[in-house]
């Protein structure tokens, strides 16, 4: 009986996010024809209907340290990554305007990969250095561009919810653009909708989000002692929050 229970909310929860998906690219659609700033029009519209398809889920969000995130200037937002719904998260609970870094291969999908690209969203080529590298400056124009960024240093989400090692091209995005650093911590997600198996777990619907206090960094520097450095402080930042 609880299997039959999980298939249908799994149902139910792909069918409401992916309504409301198609829902907010129409209305984002249509209130930026002839607009100029097309990116955060896509933005605000994706924040807003994120929030309300976890309302519709019954998701139970706790947000502690909202005020430690700056309105008037852009920044880099440096969080673990759990689960297939921390962008959403991320989307429904920062309340500014972001792009985010995601796998080259999602722009190539059909209506999807337009959609991100319209939204001002990075695409990354894993396991090419060069292309990676590439993305890093694109990401550092963005930043330039008055645009805040989230990243997931991790690289790909965890199976088990404990935080893995931070690949080290985020210090470098971050020392390049001169931007300060909000760390970020999401906890739960992964309770809900795990990595391993396609079956959600109804009775999990809690997550917690942390927000962290914003870090600067001697931009000046880029060697890789430096680098090394920043990346395990970031990661303890995010340990930290996580722990919290």
């Amino acid at each position: 009986m609880y299997k039959l229970y999980q298939i249908v909310v799994t149902l139910y929860s792909w069918a409401l996010f992916f309504s409301l998906w198609i829902f907010s690219i129409l209305t984002a659609a249509i209130l930026s024809l002839d607009a100029k700033d097309k990116e955060n029009i896509f933005n605000t519209i994706e924040r807003v209907f994120s929030r309300i398809a976890f309302k519709l889920l019954g998701m139970k969000i706790e947000i502690h340290g909202l005020e430690n995130i700056p309105r008037d200037e852009p920044v880099i937002f440096i969080s673990n990554h759990q689960s297939m719904m921390d962008i959403k998260l991320s989307l429904a609970c920062i309340p500014i305007n972001f792009s985010f870094i995601s796998k080259d291969t999602l722009f190539r999908v059909p209506i999807l990969g337009a959609y991100m690209k319209t939204s001002g969203h990075i695409p990354i080529q894993r396991g090419e250095d060069r292309k990676a590298y590439e993305t890093l400056l694109t990401a550092v124009k963005k930043l330039t561009a008055k645009k805040s960024l989230v990243v997931f240093p991790e690289g790909t989400r965890s199976e088990d919810g404990q935080l893995g090692a931070f690949k080290r091209g985020i210090s470098l995005i971050i020392l390049k653009s001169g931007r300060r650093v909000v760390p970020m911590a999401i906890c739960g997600s992964n309770q809900f909708m795990p990595k391993r198996g396609w079956l959600s777990h109804p009775e999990k619907r809690y997550v917690k989000m942390n927000f962290g206090k914003p870090l600067s960094f001697d931009n000046s520097r880029t060697d890789r002692e430096y680098t090394i450095q920043v990346t395990n402080q970031l990661r303890n930042e995010v340990l930290g929050l996580l722990q919290s």
